[in-house]
């Protein structure tokens, strides 16, 4: 299981590098103290389980979660935090779990089983999608290139001068034609058609 952590105190990360290294199953493939390098790291690398602080600099934990979600992301997000009164917005945002400080390696390992235990089967993208049957237009290419930039619909339709309406539908029948179901797939669909390098 890929994890990534992300906390604005050094301490953090060393107690839970310390306690994630007990557990088999997880390999710690990134950590960061803020969120701008997690976010493009995010972009570009598949994580199944995210720890996040909620009280960090520049962008809370919970305003990097709604940005997760909007880009499409769904990996499964668990709060790390000493604030007890943030539980239920972490939830508007669909966190996995919420852990209450100070960490204990039972509560980490729970989280990490249960996690462990609904995951499912990997999917080898190269021997299940073929090249594109239906090719996407010049306008599809600039939208899902777009995407793979880390922009929202929103951001999209200003870029290009269209409505989020617009943006959605050229999405969707990209994800069609790309046979993709989510943003961070994009990237890895567009580097097998050499798209992107």
């Amino acid at each position: 299981m890929k994890v990534v952590i992300i906390d604005d105190e050094k301490a953090i990360h060393l107690i839970m590098k310390h306690l994630l290294a007990k557990i088999a199953e997880v390999e710690i493939v990134g950590s960061f103290q803020e969120t701008t390098t997690a976010f493009t790291f995010l972009m570009n690398n598949q994580a199944d389980l995210v720890f996040m602080d909620i009280g960090m600099p520049r962008e809370s934990g919970l305003d990097f979660a709604k940005r997760l979600r909007v880009n499409g992301w769904q990996m499964k997000l668990v709060f790390v935090t000493s604030h007890k009164e943030y539980a239920l917005p972490a939830f508007d945002v669909y966190a996995y779990d919420y852990i209450v400080k100070p960490l204990s390696q039972e509560r980490l390992r729970e989280t990490v089983q249960r996690a462990l235990s609904e995951r499912a089967p990997e999917i080898d993208l190269e021997k299940t999608s073929p090249p594109l049957v239906d090719p996407l237009t010049k306008r599809e290419t600039d939208i899902v290139l777009a995407i793979a930039e880390g922009l929202s619909n929103k951001e999209i339709a200003d870029r290009f001068g269209l409505t989020e309406g617009t943006v959605k539908g050229h999405v969707n029948r990209s994800y069609g034609k790309l046979g993709i179901t989510r943003r961070v797939q994009a990237v890895v669909r567009l580097r097998e058609l050499k798209i992107l390098p």
